[in-house]
């Protein structure tokens, strides 16, 4: 965040009225922000763009996701299928292997059955053999016994034959039961890839989006940043035409006096106004140059002062000091200040060194701002405070450990000496 570019824009005015400025100045101060205007537009559209390659990502693979489930709900609808068929069969199974117990039973009481009229049979075979005569009842009983012994096995081999089909029905079954079982597990586990898939999806889209709304936050900030120099510029062009209407009254009144005065009070005028314009564009430059700043590339000096305390007693560094890459849009991007993350809510802010008070209110986009001027040019700026101590204003004289305010989270510290940036780090304690 460029504290000084949005803070110079909420105390522009009070610094442009101290004295007036030469035309070229406010001609030079406008190039050079209508050229930071131009950069700003080309950082917008450049993260514009990566906005709309990252929606275009989010919404292919919200595609892709919603394809891939299409494809869990068939193979689930499938797999139900498989499961009601193969629980159908698995009954059909059970209850032909019970008929075949049955058969099994039915078809062994038969054969004891037979082996005993097999032995009754030739027992009574024996005893004929032994006799000389056999009477008319043996030989019917003898054929009774035959005929009972062709029908037992007639019947055996009718239910072995059954038995049989039986049997083979019940392997047939079994194997497209096992059929089913394996396509079932390979449904089941090709869902289960197909969910993993969807789980990763939902995780990079969920990653996709939390970028795009970081530099959608990005883009939000530069447009803020952008309309704050739009409003300097505004300002600008209002005292370049403010400054050409007194230069013009003047220019009436110098043409007045010339015709009322002689010629060396004319001359002498001429001189004193010529000495009076010298001394007040001195002044003028200052004043541009100390605005014109806010836009030069950043300058920095090392700190060799002691250490001195920090302004929480408890935080975390969340942003650091200096330049880094962004490595999604390809951005070089320079911090000018620091942001501490307090490990307590309602956190008490210290001034962290001897001065006095420039500037406390609340400023666009930095929420509370505190600006306390020390010696030697020096200037500490905090920000995104959300409590200004009341007696905290500006020309108050406030020594090192003053309470200045207060912060709910985060708060940003920034440190300038004589148009130059210092590291915060290098100049307060660690934390506690």
């Amino acid at each position: 965040m460029r504290f000084v570019s949005v803070l110079w824009c909420a105390i522009l005015p009070v610094c442009l009225v101290g004295a007036p400025k030469k035309l070229e100045d406010i001609e030079k101060d406008i190039h050079t922000n209508k050229q930071k205007l131009e950069e700003k537009a080309k950082e917008e559209r450049k993260i514009s763009s990566r906005l709309s390659s990252l929606g275009n990502t989010i919404n292919a693979r919200k595609k892709q996701i919603a394809s891939l489930r299409a494809q869990i709900v068939f193979l689930q609808k499938s797999i139900s299928q498989n499961q009601s068929q193969s629980q159908s069969q698995e009954k059909k199974l059970g209850s032909l292997r019970a008929t075949l117990q049955a058969l099994e039973g039915e078809k062994s009481a038969i054969q004891a059955y037979i082996a005993n009229i097999i032995i009754k049979d030739l027992s009574f075979s024996l005893v004929l053999d032994k006799q000389s005569a056999v009477s008319p009842d043996d030989v019917m009983l003898e054929e009774a016994f035959d005929l009972l012994t062709k029908q037992s096995q007639s019947k055996i081999l009718a239910l072995s034959d059954k038995q049989k089909k039986i049997t083979d029905q019940i392997g047939l079954i079994t194997h497209n039961i096992n059929e089913i079982t394996t396509l079932i597990g390979t449904q089941q586990n090709k869902k289960e890839q197909l969910q993993k898939m969807i789980n990763e999806q939902n995780l990079l889209n969920d990653k996709l989006q939390a970028e795009l709304n970081d530099y959608n936050q990005k883009l939000i900030q530069i447009t803020k940043e952008r309309e704050g120099l739009d409003s300097i510029l505004q300002n600008l062009n209002i005292i370049k035409a403010d400054r050409q209407k007194e230069l013009e009254r003047q220019r009436q009144a110098l043409l007045a006096a010339q015709k009322a005065q002689k010629e060396k009070e004319e001359r002498q005028a001429k001189e004193n106004a010529a000495a009076s314009t010298q001394q007040q564009s001195q002044k003028d430059n200052l004043n541009i140059v100390q605005v014109a700043n806010s836009y030069k590339n950043v300058s920095v000096i090392k700190y060799t002062g002691a250490k001195t305390i920090a302004p929480l007693e408890y935080y975390t560094i969340e942003q650091n000091f200096g330049p880094y890459f962004d490595p999604v849009y390809n951005l070089k991007v320079f911090n000018e200040s620091i942001t501490l993350l307090s490990k307590v809510p309602n956190a008490v802010v210290y001034n962290i060194l001897d001065g006095k008070v420039v500037y406390a209110k609340e400023a666009p986009v930095l929420k509370k701002v505190v600006i306390v001027e020390h010696s030697n040019e020096t200037y500490t700026i905090y920000s995104q405070l959300d409590k200004i101590a009341p007696t905290v204003k500006p020309g108050f004289v406030v020594k090192k450990g003053y309470t200045i305010g207060r912060v709910s989270q985060r708060l940003g510290l920034e440190i300038t000496q004589k148009d130059k940036h210092i590291d915060p780090i290098e100049v307060i304690a660690k934390s506690k």
